[in-house]
């Protein structure tokens, strides 16, 4: 007989679970807080107002870091392609130069070589991309 009341009870028996999703409890909890007649659920309300406060700064940050790290990239590729433009424009120079002082073919084999290996970094550079 024991065990027949038993398991009525266990069919009888509610079990109820609460989950927060955020930093505040729902409205029926912050009634109760308010009931006890401390000011919980005001402390309890600036909490998530800091929370949310400090969770906005921060993913400022993470913006602007992104930004640097962006700008910094643009800055960094900007400067490498000014150094390949005036390695190119050395290498033509001087090739120039050797083919007028009477010896052409080394002229052209150094300007050639320096335009070459541009042409072959820029095209290796974009194929990454």
């Amino acid at each position: 007989m024991r065990g027949l009341e038993f398991l009525a009870f266990e069919e009888n028996a509610l079990k109820v679970d609460e989950h927060l999703t955020g930093v505040l409890p729902t409205a029926e909890v912050l009634a109760r807080y308010k009931e006890l007649g401390v000011d919980s659920a005001e402390k309890i309300i600036a909490l998530a107002e800091k929370e949310q406060e400090h969770r906005h700064k921060m993913q400022e940050k993470l913006v602007d870091a992104r930004l640097l790290t962006l700008r910094q990239a643009r800055n960094e590729r900007r400067l490498w392609q000014i150094f390949a433009f005036s390695l190119a424009v050395v290498s033509v120079i001087c090739g120039s130069i050797t083919a007028m002082l009477g010896e052409p073919i080394a002229g052209e084999v150094i300007g050639s070589v320096g335009v070459v290996g541009l042409v072959v970094v820029f095209v290796l550079a974009f194929r990454e991309r």
